[in-house]
This record gives C-alpha cells, sequence and structure tokens, in this order.
C-alpha cells in the first residue's frame, strides 16, 4: 500500500496553493442542490482531498470570532511536537488572562488568578468551552504575551500561503482578526491531516469539569465539579459530527467550522456572518446552514480509496543507494459524485530507473484516479529519501550495468506497429 509521505509542515501547507485557483471557478456550479443558507460565506469541501464543492462568496473576508481558536491550538500543538511544552505541564495563571480583563459575557472557563492548570486543561478548555481565558493563559505560555503569540499565528498562515487570514489575538474576540470562508476550509483541513488525534482528545469531547477541587486558589474555592458543556450543539444533534468549532462576535455574527464522517467520507463545511431573523434566533440558523450543506454533501458525493498497491521502488543508478521508495505527497482518495463510486479506477505511473542524485520530495511519478475516460485526480508520487551521488568506480560500474541493461531490453522488446494516418 503506497502510504502519503509525512510532510514537513512548509510542504504541507503548500499544498493549499494549488487548490485555491479553483475557489472563484467552482462557486456558481457548486450551488446547486444546497437552497438558500443565512450566513453571509461558506464553504463545503471534502476532508480527504480539499475539493471544493460548494462556495458562497468564498473569498469574502470577515472576523472568524472564536474560530480563531483552531489557529491557536494548532501552534501549541505544534509546540507539542517538537517538545517545546507538554500537555502535563502546569502552568500558572496570571490575572490578565482573567475576567475582568475578557469582555463579560464572553466565552471563558472560569480560570482565577493563581490557579494551577495543566496544558491539557487549557487545550479543553478552549476547544469545547470556547474559553477565551484558556486562550489567553496558552498563548502567554507560548509566546509571552497575545499580540507575541499573534505575531506566530500570522507567520504560521503566511507559511501554509494564506494571503486573507490575519490576526491580532488569540481568543478571536477581536474584530481585527480576518479570514475567509475557503482559506478557512483548508486551514481546518490542514489541522486534521497535521494533528489527527485531534478530533477524538479535544473536538468530539461533549463536556469538561472544571474547575475542579485541585484548582481552589485564596479567595475562590470551585463547587465541586462543574460540568461545561460543548459549544458545538451540532455534536449532539447530527449524525457523524465530531467537531469542530463555533464562534459569536457582535461585528459579524454567527460562524461555523462543522466537520462530520460517515462510511468513510469526511466532510468540513465553514460558514461566515450568520445572522439572527425575525424566524430564528442566530444559533439555529448556524444549525440550520451546517446541516443542509453536510447532508447535501453526504447525498451527493464520496470519498473513494481504491487500492493503488504496493509503494514503487525505483532503481537508482549512479548512486550510492541502488534503490528509492515513493511515497504519495497527498491522501490517496478521490471526491466523486454517488454515482460515479463504482467506477473508479486507480492506476500507478512511475520510472523504472532513474538517475541520481535524487531529492527528497522530488516528483518521480504519479498515482491517477479515472472514471471512464475521465481523469478525476492526480497525485503526486515523491521520492522518501536522498540519494547522493556515488563514488567514481560506482559509476563507472554502473554505466555498464546501464547500457548492458538497456541492451538486453531492446533486444527482447517485442515489435510494436506503425500507426497509420
Amino acid at each position: 500500500m503506497i502510504r502519503p509521505i509525512r510532510l514537513s509542515a512548509t510542504l504541507l501547507f503548500l499544498f493549499v496553493l494549488s487548490l485555491a485557483s479553483h475557489a472563484s471557478g467552482t462557486s456558481a456550479q457548486s450551488q446547486k442542490g444546497v437552497g438558500p443558507l443565512n450566513a453571509r460565506a461558506a464553504v463545503l469541501i471534502d476532508a480527504a482531498t480539499g475539493t471544493l464543492l460548494y462556495a458562497k462568496n468564498p473569498n469574502l473576508v470577515l472576523p472568524p470570532a472564536s474560530l480563531t481558536k483552531l489557529v491557536t491550538l494548532h501552534l501549541v500543538m505544534e509546540e507539542i511536537r517538537y517538545g517545546r511544552l507538554s500537555e502535563s505541564e502546569i502552568i500558572d495563571i496570571d490575572k490578565r488572562d482573567c475576567s475582568p480583563y475578557i469582555p463579560y459575557g464572553s466565552s471563558i472557563m472560569y480560570l482565577q488568578p493563581g490557579m494551577k492548570v495543566s496544558v491539557k486543561d487549557l487545550m479543553l478548555g478552549a476547544a469545547v468551552v470556547s474559553g477565551n481565558d484558556a486562550a489567553f493563559a496558552l498563548a502567554r505560555r507560548v509566546a509571552g504575551s497575545n499580540e507575541a503569540f499573534a505575531e506566530k499565528m500570522n507567520a504560521a498562515m503566511k507559511e501554509m500561503g494564506f494571503k486573507d487570514m490575519h490576526f491580532v489575538e488569540p481568543s478571536g474576540l477581536s474584530e481585527q482578526n480576518l479570514v475567509s470562508a475557503y482559506e478557512f476550509a483548508q486551514f481546518c483541513r490542514i489541522y486534521l491531516l497535521r494533528h489527527p488525534d485531534v478530533i477524538a482528545e479535544l473536538h468530539s469531547v461533549p463536556s469538561i469539569a472544571f474547575p475542579r477541587p485541585e484548582h481552589a486558589v485564596p479567595g475562590f474555592t470551585p463547587p465541586g465539579n462543574t460540568i461545561q458543556y460543548n459549544k458545538n450543539t451540532m455534536l449532539f444533534k447530527y449524525d457523524g459530527c465530531d467537531g469542530l468549532k463555533t464562534g459569536y462576535i457582535i461585528e459579524v455574527g454567527y460562524n461555523l467550522a462543522v466537520t462530520a464522517r460517515r462510511e468513510g467520507t469526511r466532510f468540513i463545511a465553514v460558514t461566515l456572518g450568520g445572522m439572527s431573523t425575525p424566524k430564528a434566533n442566530g444559533i439555529t440558523h448556524r444549525t440550520a446552514d451546517g446541516t443542509a450543506l453536510l447532508d447535501w454533501a453526504f447525498a451527493n458525493f464520496a470519498t473513494v480509496a481504491p487500492d493503488p498497491g504496493p509503494a514503487p521502488v525505483v532503481r537508482t543508478w549512479f548512486g550510492q543507494s541502488k534503490t528509492v521508495t515513493l511515497r504519495a505527497s497527498d491522501t490517496l482518495a478521490v471526491t466523486v459524485p454517488e454515482e460515479k463510486r463504482a467506477s473508479v479506477k486507480v492506476e500507478v505511473n512511475a520510472p523504472e530507473a532513474i538517475d541520481a542524485p535524487v531529492k527528497a520530495g522530488q516528483k518521480l511519478g504519479e498515482v491517477v484516479y479515472t472514471s471512464g475516460n475521465e481523469v478525476l485526480r492526480r497525485v503526486d508520487l515523491v521520492a522518501e529519501n536522498d540519494v547522493t551521488v556515488a563514488g567514481f568506480f560506482q559509476r563507472l560500474k554502473d554505466t555498464f550495468a546501464k547500457f548492458f541493461t538497456g541492451l538486453f531490453r531492446a533486444k527482447n522488446r517485442p515489435a510494436t506497429a506503425t500507426a497509420k494516418a
């Protein structure tokens, strides 16, 4: 089985650039069948392939509100990945990360100055109950301040190739944080690929117990175990939903980044700028929009992943290694309309041999998905590792071996007919 390559952060993030050019061109066709949405902007993609299935004002730039916390959590998990932070680390809560420094009525996990709270509890507080205090505490631990953390957020977005995403703080309270629905949906895809355990460990968690008795500080004693429930009500209402995040500030309205998985197919929907109406409040409209997009996706599309077989091994001439193994540059799957599911075929194209040097990540072949005569998707096959040029004697040896190998193949190659006009 060909396995997707474990890309560096930079290479994985750059993949989104290849999708950006399709954002505007797909919207008109993909609107059919969903019906009117309350949100000002909306995007629906397949999580496996990033294929854009629906778009309404996909490039309209709006404040993400608490969807911002997904970017904050991404940076925190990157710190953990590289050993600069641990989920078990205990953080001393600063008074600047607590009420009244956080606006009255906004979402908090009820941190108190002087509390000692684990990084994992703070991550759950940010993901499950959308705690602005949790986002502030995490940002202060990683970067020293909200402002310095925002600089890290923007650097990460730039590295990913996103042009419409900009942040001034880590919680989403500021209307100066900005994203587009298309780029944020693609960010969510990368977020799930980069952190495959985040759904189970954070976003599908229905509730947290916080504060607990051990979080008592002078002047504050928790009243037993306080249960706080996930702000994403679609977790409890929509079959297959297991994330991701809701958001609201008055400057933009009601936002949603939602994902659901059924029978091996996962979709991601992002809606921005939902509003209350005389018929229903904004939360009801937000849920209805997310439900309509996911219902339409599951009714009409599927992710198909036929087995392409073992990973190709290519002979390398003149190299210090005699072979190089190829890996896929992205998820080996294709998004298709339901009626084409059974007709999808996969073909692996790779050379038998290549001359050194070879660079890790260099394209050497591709996996092609087709339905009849239609090419549905191509996924590059790239070198898993570097192959440097060998010394003089090995190169001389390979010169003779390559010559006689080619001669033998030419001698035994069957004659081919010449096409006539």
